[in-house]
């Protein structure tokens, strides 16, 4: 279960099973995404669609597409308005820095990698619902849960809560607190490199708001700390 604070629960997720009902909080199968590489430009922020290319870490791949409904590259619905694409854009490049981000992992797959996880144990990775761009997956109290975070009005929620946050990363932090269930990531790289750990422990004991301001830092060194501003 994930809290909303000591004392509310505001999601409780029995374990999943592969046919999950769509409209429970549990997360249902994940369906096969396929990518094109083709690039066509639109004007009409209400046609843009988020469809990521086979080299993920290249920022400048992210494409704006306008073809019809019918025979598009990707399953996600459009973007509202030029800021929530933005926004989705922002969060997946720092999702690739964050190395709890599995990206087009199945729910199966998510659940077999944290079922020996210590409870609270956490990661992130891409939704097969139509409307979803994330979904979390964690080590709860009765096994391994998925639920979905839904972007509304450019705010994150946990399928469920009213809580919302103007970032994905400001909606784990405060789930991650003491208060609430999640404790830890599940990263990809294990151990975590010392480079990441070093981040991570800078940001957490300086803030992400002085990372322009402190002096000695070269701009390698910004840039690097601006990738991933967060202590997660």
């Amino acid at each position: 279960m994930v809290r909303d604070n000591c004392n509310k629960v505001v999601v409780q997720s029995p374990k999943q099973s592969h046919a999950a009902e769509p409209q429970s909080p549990s997360e249902p199968s994940e369906e096969h995404r396929e990518q094109s590489p083709n690039r066509v430009e639109s004007r009409e922020l209400d046609l843009l669609h988020w469809v990521k290319n086979n080299c993920e870490e290249d920022a400048e791949l992210w494409e704006v597409t306008g073809a019809d409904s019918d025979g598009l590259p990707t399953h996600l619905r459009p973007f509202t308005s030029e800021a929530e694409y933005k926004l989705v854009k922002s969060t997946y490049q720092q999702l690739l820095q964050s190395d709890y981000y599995w990206g087009s992992l199945t729910m199966e797959e998510a659940h077999g990698k944290l079922k020996n996880a210590p409870a609270g144990t956490f990661l992130i990775r891409d939704s097969g619902q139509p409307d979803v761009f994330f979904t979390l997956s964690y080590q709860s109290d009765d096994g391994p849960t998925s639920i979905r975070i839904q972007l509304n009005k450019l705010h994150f929620n946990l399928f469920g809560s009213q809580r919302t946050f103007p970032s994905l990363f400001a909606l784990l932090t405060y789930y991650t607190s003491s208060c609430c269930k999640l404790t830890v990531p599940f990263r990809i790289h294990r151990p975590e490199g010392l480079k990441q750990m070093c981040r991570r422990a800078f940001v957490g004991m300086f803030g992400a708001d002085r990372i322009s301001t402190l002096p000695g830092l070269n701009k390698q060194v910004r840039s690097y700390l601006w990738a991933y501003p967060h202590p997660i």
